[in-house]
């Protein structure tokens, strides 16, 4: 997930495309499924690249990641409460290391709101 987000490509996992292009179609829709469809592959990828080999079996007929995740979410979601709980303790008690670059840092921290924001976290900020 911190790959996708960083690379601002974590959209193929929330936003199901399903209009594909026919001889109609314009250009700019054409090239915007291109380009759903080019980053869903590389989610595809990085997500069933760190699985289990169980669950790659399981999730390898599923054509986006949008399914998988929806699989994913059949298998483990009744965890869901624990793992917000979890996801808002490490954001919590995320430090950074003594000569850690603070890039980095950050880098993690974000991905650890990710995280919480994929697992139904609402943080309310006071303003």
């Amino acid at each position: 997930m911190i790959v996708l987000t960083v690379e601002k490509r974590k959209f193929v996992l929330i936003e199901p495309y399903s209009n594909e292009p026919i001889v109609e179609s314009t250009a700019e829709q054409r090239a915007a499924y291109e380009k759903w469809v080019q980053f869903d592959e590389m989610a595809h990828c990085y997500i069933t690249a760190s699985m289990s080999n169980v669950l790659q079996q399981k999730h390898q007929n599923m054509d986006t990641t949008t399914q998988i995740m929806e699989g994913l979410q059949k298998i483990f979601g009744h965890r869901g409460h624990q793992a917000q709980r979890a996801a808002i303790r490490s954001i919590m008690n995320i430090r950074m290391k003594l000569g850690m670059p603070v890039r980095d840092h950050m880098l993690a921290f974000i991905a650890q709101f990710n995280v919480a924001e994929l697992l139904g976290v609402e943080i309310q900020s006071k303003t």
